[in-house]
């Protein structure tokens, strides 16, 4: 497993995450569990719904059925509030051949029960989330009619670092002319159930392969989508919204237009050391076109890395860096040490931020979340080691009279 683009395991484990009445109960050795949970863990402690029945050495011998069933008996009783138990298999069961489906099958009790295979070896994290997607779709129920102007989102995960802030900053941009009917990062088995009941799927970078399959059988169709970073962002995202719906979002748009003028005028003046800057992005692909979006059109910004994180490794990541000398690294906490050997500005904005949390309202998207990573991309530049000759000097002799002797 590679740092950065992890597993299909974890990926299976992130889509499932933001279901708050499921447990996800790995069938695996104790590692899968660590990791994924440490990653998890970080920002969200009280929110843990997450267990393994640990495989041994014995069992790779023996088998692992027993342990498994055994889980499960302790699921119903420990998780009863979960209606719900999505057994993620690993890589070692699945190589020694355990029926985990016969298990699921032939187990009682009140919960349901759904087998996401998600072996490493199969595939990377984004392999998994669509794996963990597809197996939700059993559990959606045919709608006599469409809700107008209600949608779904797909592709966000429960761990981002500003997930739950970026839901309730869009549904509160959204206000009364669109529903969010279900949110993956946030939702319970009861709106998955209803997801056949809105009038349009929204994907973000994942979820296709679930989306065209609701197309298919519920006749729900979908668009893709970039994560809306900043005003720009939004706006696109609202424009391919009211299309796709036929909504007018006019008022909407002059507000964001209004914001932005703010925006400008309190921030013009640092802005204008950015412009042309080599910065480096590596996040998953949910994010990854809204960021560079953002830093190459609001923010004028050169980007000369853009990864996704399912296909880069951090030692790729370290020969980019050296080769084109960003001064600003966008992504997760895994590119923390390149950022401290470059002495140059990290913004967490992605999974997993293990070393940033937030406990505001804070958001990413629109011109509230514009605001943001302009205040924090400033002073994270600002609080590098002076260099009358760095790539920031500018920037500070904007806000400062610096002394150069």
């Amino acid at each position: 497993m590679k740092p950065l683009s992890s597993c299909a395991l974890f990926g299976a484990v992130r889509a499932l995450g933001g279901i708050k009445d499921a447990l996800i109960l790995q069938h695996s050795v104790v590692g899968c569990q660590w990791g994924s949970l440490t990653f998890r863990y970080a920002g969200k402690p009280y929110d843990v719904r997450q267990a393994s029945d640990v495989i041994y050495d014995e069992d790779v011998v023996n088998g692992g059925e027993k342990v498994l069933r055994k889980a499960l008996q302790e699921a119903e009783r420990i998780f009863a509030h979960c209606g719900a138990v999505f057994v993620v298999s690993g890589c070692v069961p699945n190589m020694i051949g355990d029926d985990v489906d016969g298990i699921l099958a032939t187990t009682e009790g009140s919960q349901k029960l759904l087998h996401v295979k998600a072996p490493g070896y199969a595939g990377n994290i984004d392999s998994g989330v669509e794996t963990a997607y597809l197996v939700l779709l059993p559990l959606l129920r045919a709608a006599e009619k469409k809700q107008a102007a209600t949608i779904n989102i797909l592709g966000i995960m429960n761990d981002d670092p500003y997930a739950d802030n970026d839901l309730l900053e869009l549904k509160k941009f959204l206000g009364t002319k669109v529903k969010i009917n279900c949110a993956l990062q946030d939702c319970s088995l009861r709106d998955i159930a209803a997801m056949p009941q809105a009038e349009l799927n929204i994907c973000f970078g994942y979820g296709e392969p679930l989306a065209q399959k609701m197309q298919e059988e519920f006749g729900v169709p979908y668009i893709k989508c970039a994560y809306p970073y900043g005003v720009a962002g939004m706006q696109k995202f609202l424009r391919q919204l009211g299309e796709a719906l036929k909504i007018d979002f006019s008022d909407e748009l002059a507000e964001l237009e209004a914001a932005a003028e703010k925006l400008v005028y309190r921030c013009a003046d640092y802005l204008v050391n950015l412009y042309q800057l080599p910065v480096a992005l590596a996040t998953d692909k949910a994010h990854l076109a809204g960021l560079q979006s953002f830093f190459a059109e609001e923010l004028g910004m050169r980007v000369v890395i853009a990864e996704d994180t399912a296909e880069f490794s951090l030692d790729k990541m370290a020969e980019a860096t050296a080769k084109h000398k960003p001064v600003l690294f966008c992504g997760s906490s895994f590119l923390k040490n390149l950022a401290d050997k470059y002495q140059v500005p990290l913004v967490r904005c992605a999974y997993p931020a293990f070393d940033r949390l937030c406990f505001t309202d804070n958001t990413l998207v629109g011109a509230r979340g514009a605001a943001l990573l302009i205040e924090q991309i400033v002073n994270g530049a600002l609080q590098q080691q002076y260099k009358s000759d760095g790539r920031y000097a500018g920037l500070r002799e904007s806000i400062c009279e610096v002394n150069h002797e």
